[in-house]
This record gives structure tokens, sequence and C-alpha cells, in this order.
């Protein structure tokens, strides 16, 4: 349906301007120009369409265009380009600029579709009816398919309404229900047939609107990042998707507003994650903080993302002041197999690390240089675990103790592989793991979870199952013994929605694994 209402409209186009751009991800522009007095459309309009350079210095846009005698108009345009925006502008009769900005992402799709309607004030009141609708989405709130649509054609003689809903359905009806049976961008048309009692007369007036059936739609959202009671200065936001744990965006901050920003974001559920940047004057006295005030990524409040908003602030949370001492750790962290994939591992830089105290609690960062070095200075003799945070993996922290024998442990070696991130100190790894982890199968999961990994000797396990929001649904004790062995969740009996699954033995070593419960 798209494709066909597309090619139609190209017929329609009349431009001139920059159409150089190149590419294998399209945006398509569609639009209307009205006027305020009875919604007729407007024939011949000018609008300007320029790229945001603000938003992406990198993508160069501008074309002219004009609309067709139904009031539209359509552009094309292919770029390489993951996001951007687009600034479409026109004037009315008395120079007065009407504008707005469409912003396009492709991380879910290589094309947009973005509207863009106007309307605008007429030198004069038109001596006509002209036929004009609305329509509501999913008036019942059960079927993002179904639309009602309302006429609001300005006489109260109508006496015949013809409406096509464009997917080859038509309705008498003055106000019909309308059900899609798949998405699609559609032409709506709706025709009145107004009888004038004197002298006797019948008046004939047709409008037609476009629209797009989805099964998501596209909304942004935004807030605030504050270090105490102020806006942070420089720094980023970071956009995780919940599901494929991978980063969709980074937002850079404002230094005068502190306030970040997401366009066009397909609605789902997402992470959101602010840390400063290492120009910051505040770099390392807070810690990396998760929408609203979470540390590490198993405990982050999910951003159920259904509609724009713009108040997700973030509070980044800082680091404890500490009494001087003589303790030291340090070390390097690195990806295993390296960044794009060959055998030797590469340095990962400006990765947040984590101090944990005895009783497991964050309380001091710091980052890795472009070395992957990364080192924690003055700190009191005592145990400790470093914790590299590293948002969808799964952190096994280091353990590390400080005594006045070693008051410097520095050669701890961090590895982040596909799935988890692993330390050593000396080589040596003392957790004892549960080695060989596979991941949730079937996964979405319907009835039965099944996790299956090796274990090196007897165990006592706890399991321990979260939603979403990190509620603790139920947990459930097992013993194990060594060897391969499979694990099963029953989880008929709970919401469809993302779950986590920790799995923790007896000397609080553990796993955590996510799926999606259909």
């Amino acid at each position: 349906m798209i494709v066909v209402l597309l090619l139609l409209a190209t017929s329609f186009v009349y431009s001139q301007g920059n159409h150089g751009n190149t590419g294998k991800n399209r945006i398509f522009i569609i639009g209307q120009v009205t006027n305020n007095e009875n919604g007729a459309p407007i024939e011949g309009q000018e609008i300007l369409i320029i790229s945001d350079t603000n938003y992406n210095q990198q993508f160069s846009y501008n074309t002219k265009l004009y609309t067709d005698n139904e009031g539209y108009f359509y552009d094309t345009i292919m770029t390489d380009q993951i996001k951007g925006g687009l600034n479409l502008r026109t004037f009315d009769f008395q120079n007065q600029i009407y504008d707005t900005t469409l912003y396009f992402r492709f991380s879910w799709s290589e094309q947009n579709i973005l509207f863009a309607n106007f309307i605008l004030p007429v030198d004069s009141i038109p001596e006509f009816y002209q036929a004009n609708f609305s329509y509501i989405r999913n008036p019942g709130g059960d079927n993002i398919f179904t639309y009602q649509f309302i006429d609001k054609t300005n006489s109260d003689d109508i006496f015949l309404w013809e409406w096509n809903f464009g997917d080859g359905n038509f309705s008498n009806e003055a106000n019909p229900l309308h059900e899609y049976s798949e998405p699609g961008t559609y032409k709506v048309k709706l025709t009145v047939h107004i009888q004038f009692p004197s002298p006797p007369e019948v008046l004939i007036s047709s409008i037609v609107k476009i629209f797009n059936v989805t099964i998501k739609d596209y909304y942004s959202f935004g807030g605030h990042v504050f270090a105490g009671d102020f806006p942070i200065d420089k720094g980023f936001a970071y956009l995780y998707d919940i599901e494929n744990d991978i980063i969709i965006d980074t937002a850079i901050f404002s230094e005068e507003y502190g306030y970040y920003y997401f366009y066009q974001v397909i609605e789902g559920n997402y992470f959101v994650r602010a840390d400063l940047d290492p120009n910051s004057v505040l770099f390392n006295e807070y810690m990396a903080t998760y929408y609203s005030d979470k540390l590490i990524w198993t405990e982050a409040d999910t951003v159920f993302h259904n509609n724009n908003y713009f108040e997700y602030d973030i509070y980044l949370i800082p680091k404890e002041q500490l009494i001087t001492g003589p303790g030291k750790i340090s070390g390097t962290i690195f990806y295993e197999g390296g960044i794009g994939g060959n055998n030797k591992s590469s340095p990962a830089y400006n990765v947040e690390l984590l101090l944990l105290n005895e009783n497991n609690q964050p309380f001091i960062c710091c980052h890795s240089n472009q070395e992957g070095e990364f080192a924690f200075y003055d700190l009191e003799l005592n145990s400790y675990k470093v914790h590299a945070e590293v948002t969808g993996k799964y952190t096994y922290p280091v353990n590390i103790t400080l005594n006045y024998s070693n008051p410097e442990i520095e050669n701890v070696e961090i590895i982040i592989s596909n799935y988890t991130v692993d330390g050593s100190v000396n080589g040596i790894n003392d957790n004892i793991r549960l080695n060989d982890i596979g991941e949730i199968y079937p996964n979405p999961v319907s009835d039965i979870a099944n996790l299956s990994f090796n274990l090196q000797e007897d165990t006592d396990l706890q399991m321990s199952l979260y939603n979403s929001t990190g509620q603790l649904i139920y947990e459930f004790y097992q013993t194990a013994y060594s060897g391969n062995i499979n694990i099963t969740v029953n989880v008929a009996g709970i919401q469809p929605g993302i779950y986590f699954l920790k799995i923790n033995n007896n000397i609080n070593n553990g796993i955590i694994r996510k799926f999606i419960k259909r």
C-alpha cells in the first residue's frame, strides 16, 4: 500500500532544489496545506525543506515544493545518515512564516514516512461549503487498526456522505467506524452532498486526507540531567533498546541547560544512562546513572515509551567522600577479540569502573583511558569488588583485598566478551564459575523457560525472577550437582513482558539472563 501511494504521489510533485543525496535509507515526506476557515486545500502553496544542521552536521539537504490540487506536497530523500532533522516552512498571504521540524531515524527500518500539515489564514472568508473531517485512532482502546472518522463539514444540510477508506472499503454513514486489515499509508476521501432548499440546488464537495496505519508509532522524549541541584555542564545520554541490549543513540547535552533529546524513537521499552564528559569539571565526581537514579543496568528504571514526553530527568549519584588511605587498585580493561571482530583484544576506552564496598554498594568510580587503563587511589585497607558497568552484559565483579602486606594491587585485568564482563588478579580468577552459560530458550517464552550450563562442583542455587522494573516476582532454591545441568522455570502464570532470571550459588556468584514472556 505504501509503495503504490508514493508512486502515485510522484505525479503531483513540483519541486526544485538539491536532490543530490544518495544512500540506502529513504525518507518519504507527505504534507497538506489547508485554510483555517473551512479546511479547504490550498493549491500551489510554496514549501521549503531545509536540513537541520544543528542536529546533524553531516546531513545536508534543501528543496522547494508546491502543493497539488488536493493541497498536498510530497518528497523522497535518499541518505546514508542514520538520523537527522528537516525544517519545513511556508508563508501565508501576509508573509508570516509557519514552520515545523521533522526528525528521522533508521535504527529500526530503512524507510521513514514523515507527515507535516499546515493550516494557513486566508485573505477573505470563503463563500462556499467545504467537506472536512477528522479521525480518532483506536477509539475503543483495544485495536490500533480501528479508526473513528468524524464529519466536520461546515453545513447542516448534508443528505449523503460518501467515504472511501483507501483500502477498497466504503461507507455512507456520517461518522463511520472503520477497521483496516493491515498497516500502510492510506488516502481517505470524503464526498458530501448538500441540499439547498431555495433555490433547489445540490452542492458536492470532497476532501482527501492521508495518514499512516502502523503497528507501532514513533515519538520523542528527553529530560534534564542533574549533578546535585544544577544541570550538568558537559555529558552524554545513551539510549538502550532493552529487548536487544544494544545502544540506539547518543545525545550530547547543551552546557547551559543540561538537557537531552531522543527524536523519532519507535514505541517500546528502553534504558537511558547519563554520564559526564571527560572534559567536565565534575568528571568522576558523579557516577554514571540510569534513569532515574540507579547505577547498575539490571536495576535501572524502564522508560515505557509510547508518547512524546520530556520529563525523564536523571539525577547523577555522587561518589562518597573517603578518608585518605594508602591503598590503590589499578588494571586494564579490554574487549575480547577486538571491536572489529579480529582475534586480538583491544583496549576499552571510557568504560566506567565502580568500586563496591563490603555491602556490595558502589561508592566511587573511575573511567578507563584510551589504553584501557584505570585506577582507584587513596583507598582504605579493606575488601572491595571492582565492577565494570557495561549495559546489557552480565558483570562478575573482581574480588580484591588490600592489607598492610599488599596495600596496592596493580594487575587487575577485565575482559568484555559477547555476554559477560569478567576479570582476574595476576591471571587468577577466584570465582567458582557457573561455566558454559547458555541463553534462556525458547525466547520469547510461553510457559517453560530453560537454561543449561556446567557446574564445576556441587552447589546450592538460588533462583530469583525479576520484572523489567526490578520488582522481585518470586524465588526458589535448588541443589545442583557438578556437571551439565538444565534449569527449568515455569512462567505460565506471569504477565507478558520482559523479565530477568538471576541465579546465585552458595558463594554469591551469579548470572543474570533476560527473556521475553509472550
